[in-house]
Formats: C-alpha cells, sequence, structure tokens
C-alpha cells in the first residue's frame, strides 16, 4: 500500500487518545493528551476545529455517547499508571449551541484506564470500565494491589448526572492484574479485557436480572489485543501485544473448541514498547495497525500474504500510543497520536 502523511497538530505534548465524532453537523475526530493538554476536534480532512477543552489532561479513553451526536465521554486525569491517577474519572462533555463544551463528572473512578459501551440482547446500554490498579503508589511500578472492571447501567439522558449526583459503578471483577487493553466489539455485543493473566471477554446481560457472561479466550499476559479475520476463512483471529507494555507481536486462531484460541504466528521481531492497536479493512483489506513507543517507534501493519502474516512499516520513528481508520469520500485514512514526538498524523492510504 501507498501512505500520503498529513501533520495536523505539533503542539500537542503527550497526545494520547482518539475518538470518531459527530458535532456540529459534521463527522470528525478528536485527539487527545495523557499529560497536560487539551482534546482538540478535527474534521475528517484534518482541519483543526475548537478545543473541546484546554485541560487537564489525563485522558486514556475518549468516545462518542452512542446515542448521541453532540456528546463525548471520557476519562479524566488519570496522569500516569505509576503515580497521579488517585483523582481520576470519567466525564461527559456536550456540545452547547454556542459551540462550548460543558464538562461534567460522570462518576468518580481512581485508576480508571479504559471504558467503553456494550448492549446486551435487550436494548440496554452497559458502562464496563477498567482500572489498570487501584490507588496503589508507594513507588515506580508498584502492582500490589490489582485493578478491577466495573458495570452500570447507562440512561439516556447522562446529564442527569454530576460531582454529586454520581452513576453507581458496580465491581463485577477485581484482581485484575495489569489491567490494560481493551476491545469493543463493532455490534457492541462484548467487550475484550487484557490482563497479566490473558485475554477475557465480557458478554452483558441479556435480560434484566440476568448475569454478565465472563470467558477467558487466551491465556497468556496480554497488554493489548484486537479481533480481525486477517486470513479470510471467516473466523476472527485475536491479535495480541504481550507481556505488560511488551515487545512480543502474536496472532491466535480460533480452536477445535468452542471458545477457544491457538497461537499461529509470533512476529520473530521483538518491538519494545508495543502500544497503539487497531483492527479492520484497510483499503479493502483486512489488517490491525500497531505502533510501539521504544526502538524504532514505528507505525506497523499486519496483514496475510502469500499464506502467512506479515508486517509492513508505514512510518519510523514518531512513536505512536494510539491509531485508528476511517472512510472518507471512498477513501481509508489514519489518525496516529504520535505521543513520543507530540505529533498528530493523518494518512491517506492508497492501494496498489
Amino acid at each position: 500500500m501507498r501512505y500520503e502523511k498529513k501533520v495536523l497538530a505539533t503542539d500537542m505534548p503527550k497526545c494520547y487518545a482518539i475518538g470518531m465524532v459527530e458535532a456540529a453537523g459534521e463527522k470528525s475526530f478528536v485527539v487527545a493528551t495523557e499529560k497536560a493538554g487539551p482534546i482538540r476536534r478535527f474534521t475528517l480532512d484534518g482541519t483543526q476545529r475548537e478545543n473541546v477543552c484546554d485541560g487537564p489532561g489525563g485522558v486514556m479513553t475518549v468516545m462518542q455517547t452512542p446515542w448521541r451526536t453532540d456528546q463525548l465521554m471520557s476519562t479524566y486525569k488519570f496522569f500516569s499508571p505509576n503515580f497521579g491517577a488517585d483523582d481520576a474519572k470519567i466525564v461527559t462533555y456536550t456540545r452547547k449551541e454556542d459551540g462550548s463544551w460543558e464538562r461534567r463528572v460522570l462518576c468518580d473512578l481512581p485508576y480508571v484506564h479504559r471504558f467503553g459501551v456494550v448492549e446486551g440482547a435487550d436494548g440496554q446500554m452497559w458502562l464496563i470500565a477498567c482500572t489498570i490498579k487501584s490507588a496503589c503508589r508507594e513507588f515506580k511500578n508498584d502492582w500490589k494491589t490489582p485493578g478491577a472492571v466495573y458495570v452500570a447501567k447507562l440512561p439516556k439522558d447522562l446529564e442527569q448526572f454530576d460531582a454529586d449526583h454520581q452513576l453507581e459503578l458496580t465491581q463485577l471483577t477485581n484482581c485484575q492484574l495489569q489491567n490494560h487493553g481493551f476491545y469493543t466489539a463493532p455490534d457492541r455485543s462484548f467487550a475484550l479485557v487484557g490482563t497479566a493473566a490473558g485475554v477475557f471477554r465480557y458478554v452483558p446481560p441479556a435480560k434484566d436480572g440476568d448475569d454478565w457472561k465472563v470467558d477467558c479466550l487466551v491465556v497468556q499476559p496480554t497488554s493489548d489485543m484486537t479481533m480481525v479475520d486477517l486470513d479470510g476463512d471467516g473466523k476472527d483471529e485475536i491479535v495480541t501485544i504481550s507481556t505488560f507494555h511488551g515487545d512480543t507481536l502474536s496472532v491466535w486462531h480460533a480452536g477445535a473448541e468452542e471458545d477457544t484460541y491457538e497461537k499461529v504466528w509470533e512476529d520473530p521481531e521483538k518491538r519494545p514498547f508495543l502500544h497503539a492497536i487497531w483492527a479492520g479493512d484497510l483499503a479493502g483489506e483486512p489488517s490491525a495497525l500497531l505502533g510501539n513507543r521504544k526502538g524504532g517507534r514505528d507505525l506497523l501493519r499486519l496483514h496475510y500474504q502469500d499464506g502467512d502474516y506479515a508486517v509492513e512499516i508505514i512510518d519510523h520513528d514518531r512513536g505512536p500510543a494510539n491509531v485508528w481508520v476511517f472512510e472518507d469520500a471512498g477513501e481509508s485514512r489514519i489518525i496516529s497520536a504520535n505521543r513520543e514526538t507530540d505529533e498528530v498524523a493523518l494518512y491517506n492510504v492508497h492501494a496498489e
């Protein structure tokens, strides 16, 4: 494939999270910072619009409220997995008629890292939120107190919540060591969570009163993961990064038994601090995009070619933290939050 790069911003220190959003009657995306900095909105061609907020940062996840075209949900004040996340929360930003965005607290949740919205078979929307640890901060890389997974039913009106009247969360699972990776199925029917114990699938209740269904699909320390049918056999593989902030890229294929996966490929090259991950169709070809924040600091594409998995380098020495793909005007475009170089970049993709 051929890639045309356009630099959108070089003034977003430690740019990190990416979210697609429809606002002001136009499709767009936002990029947010891990450290102090804004959430900034861009049109699909990369034109800068307004800042959703100017700070304080600490944004690990940002997404559009699924049933709204004027509202975002975001993590807030998660500044580090080691220190500085005791005040972390999930907040909403609602766009007002004058173009400004109003922030409201949805819920306090120290060390909340990733979250998403899934939907039960009965149509009930659920928030599923993951804490990377539990506010222990005696020294760097202190993992003595594992994180957890929390859930809550989401009503349609999130403006009813604020700092004094918060969404009530229920702890679903605890002892989630190095609870880092998160993936939501395109149809919102389930979420995957990656931990030091492996990859777990969370399926919301089918109807009121039912329990959540939690299954372990991959037994391997997993920092991040995604799903895509790379080999075209009709079954999604699971692409994993291991271990925590690790250097190993692997592909797992569905096994003979239901809900089992077997490793079918491992990248022979070690890539320090793999972090960015996305999967889907890229210019008509099933692909996974990945990025690492140390070593070559590359933006990569994993695909299936001539009966095997292969990796190509899209960009070098940029240090992507997160990456996303969308379709516009018949073209695939990649957004990359290049954290290590404070750069937001847009790549137009052309099949060759």
